[in-house]
């Protein structure tokens, strides 16, 4: 088994990351093999276990890595904001939030049968990394000002929530999933955003 320089193995991480998003965007996390990302790549099979336990530790770090992203812009937004009422600046930050989705298809794939195959094959530690992530990010909101009339571990499993319901609609047209988040998330904002 070849070794690799410092800078190869970033290399090499860097093309995982890229491919298996495209690859996992395309035929989803199913369908996908790991043959599939080693050509792709141009690994061998064996080298991708220096980097990935499995095919679906690598879709982990893609999404964390997307999350990441999308979250630090969130901070920015909330940076920009902070006139105006908590409800109006968490409506503009998840409205953001949502658009920006729209621009990583592997997000629209997550569904309660991905999410189900990810905890089968990843370990529980793993899990709660993601977990964590999301709690930060509404940690964050309520570190920029924000607060919530309920504690931020069920202000993240509401936010979860609506992200399956955006999920739900994405086969429905642009006007139908809008009219309908926006109503859904009306609600949330009424009844866990504090003014």
């Amino acid at each position: 088994m070849p070794r690799f320089s410092k800078n190869e193995k970033e290399f090499i991480r860097n093309k995982l990351l890229k491919e298996g998003e495209r690859l996992f965007a395309t035929h989803g996390i199913k369908k996908v093999t790991i043959d599939d990302l080693v050509e792709a790549v141009g690994i061998a099979k064996a080298s991708f276990y220096k980097f990935y336990e499995s095919k679906e530790y690598l879709y982990l770090d893609i999404v964390q890595g997307i999350q990441k992203k999308i979250f630090t812009e969130l901070e920015s937004i909330l940076d920009s904001n902070v006139d105006l009422p908590g409800r109006e600046r968490v409506r503009q930050t998840f409205s953001a939030m949502f658009k920006m989705m729209l621009c990583y298809p592997i997000l629209a794939q997550i569904d309660m049968s991905t999410v189900k195959l990810i905890a089968r094959k990843v370990s529980k530690e793993r899990l709660s990394v993601l977990e964590g992530q999301n709690i930060d990010a509404v940690r964050a909101l309520h570190n920029h000002g924000i607060n919530f009339s309920c504690d931020i571990k069920t202000a993240s499993y509401v936010f979860q929530a609506l992200y399956h319901c955006w999920i739900y609609l994405q086969d429905k047209n642009i006007d139908v999933q809008t009219s309908v988040i926006d109503i859904l998330f009306s609600g949330v904002i009424n009844q866990i955003v504090a003014d």
